[in-house]
């Protein structure tokens, strides 16, 4: 049985471990990490989303008009009868029914956005709670994750087992500082949608752990997913028996519209926006029926109002060798650096 050290997320990194940072393929060991980091996205995305909502324009007309028409219907009389600011003041806080009587529409105004950001940001915790499940795992990984952990050293001495120990190494990377997994991306082939003119793959997952989100790793697994889309088109080459021009090759990349951290870092590498959709769940299978808000409202509409979307980007990647990523090997000053 393999050893999966524990990721805790909330719990600081060890001082003690020397302040270097690596490239680590995906081993057994790194499984369990590997998922965390990117149940952890979706996590951290539905917060972002939370907060889109709250902010959101429409919602801060809502809740001050509400507050204010409760304010001037409430404390109206007092102040007709009131000289002077100081007077009116007085009268208010001796008036202890009039300031409670303030309180219903606090409720009503906190308990109408937090249902509404509820029922549009539960799809997000639902993909996060699912990827707890083989299903899930198989779509984001593209292979059986928990088969994978379990496997032991053992299994290298057959030489099926061996091939798809190293075909799924090959789909995930991780980064790790002072000996923990901080950063994860994941690609897979899209053999179904490829041809013998054009090689598709898809970056399924690429997250960066909270603490270290400002340190310019994103940049890195960019980087390093573009190596294994490159490393993945030339072995759907040698399978397809491909003699002639090789095809070109396709990376796609899902983003969230709430996301103001991954999405610029996509759009400065060269991904081009090419669709989006209120279907935020990116694992759903086929075309999901949107239910409707409170039983009225398309939920499609309103995540438009709200500006919510899944977009997907892609980048058309040249012929040229594998580009060697940044970040490899990196000294303890470089990090400080970065998160500066």
């Amino acid at each position: 049985m393999v050893y999966h050290p524990d990721l805790d997320l909330h719990k600081p990194l060890d001082r003690e471990v020397p302040a270097t940072i690596r490239r680590s393929p995906l081993r057994p060991r790194l499984a369990l990490a590997a998922l965390t980091l990117h149940g952890d996205f979706y996590r951290q995305l539905q917060s972002k989303t939370n907060a889109r909502i709250f902010w959101h324009p429409a919602t801060q007309i809502f809740m001050i008009s509400v507050l204010t028409a409760t304010v001037v219907y409430q404390f109206h009389d007092l102040w007709a009868v009131s000289d002077t600011w100081a007077e009116f003041g007085d009268l208010v806080l001796h008036n202890k029914y009039l300031v409670t009587a303030v309180f219903p529409s606090l409720i009503f105004v906190a308990g109408t956005v937090g249902l509404t950001s509820f029922l549009l940001t539960d799809e997000i915790r639902e993909i996060s709670d699912k990827l707890g499940g083989d299903a899930y795992q198989q779509r984001l990984f593209s292979f059986p994750l928990k088969v994978y952990a379990n496997s032991s050293p053992k299994d290298l001495e057959n030489k099926a087992s061996a091939e798809f120990l190293e075909s799924a190494s090959a789909s995930t990377e991780l980064i790790e500082y002072r000996e923990s997994p901080i950063a994860v991306v994941t690609v897979v082939p899209l053999s179904e949608k490829s041809t013998k003119d054009t090689f598709y793959a898809h970056i399924t997952g690429f997250h960066v752990r909270k603490a270290y989100k400002e340190a310019g790793l994103q940049n890195d697994l960019l980087d390093i997913a573009v190596e294994k889309a490159r490393a993945l088109a030339a072995a759907y080459i040698k399978k397809n028996k491909l003699k002639k021009k090789a095809p070109r090759t396709v990376l796609l990349c899902d983003a969230y519209s709430v996301d103001e951290l991954n999405r610029p870092v996509l759009e400065k590498k060269g991904f081009e926006l090419k669709s989006a959709t209120t279907q935020l769940d990116p694992f759903a299978e086929g075309e999901v029926k949107g239910e409707k808000f409170l039983s009225l409202i398309p939920d499609s509409v309103v995540k438009r109002f709200f500006g919510v979307y899944r977009q997907t980007y892609e980048l058309e990647l040249d012929n040229e060798g594998p580009v060697e990523a940044s970040g490899a090997e990196v000294s303890s000053s470089t990090v400080k650096s970065r998160k500066g």
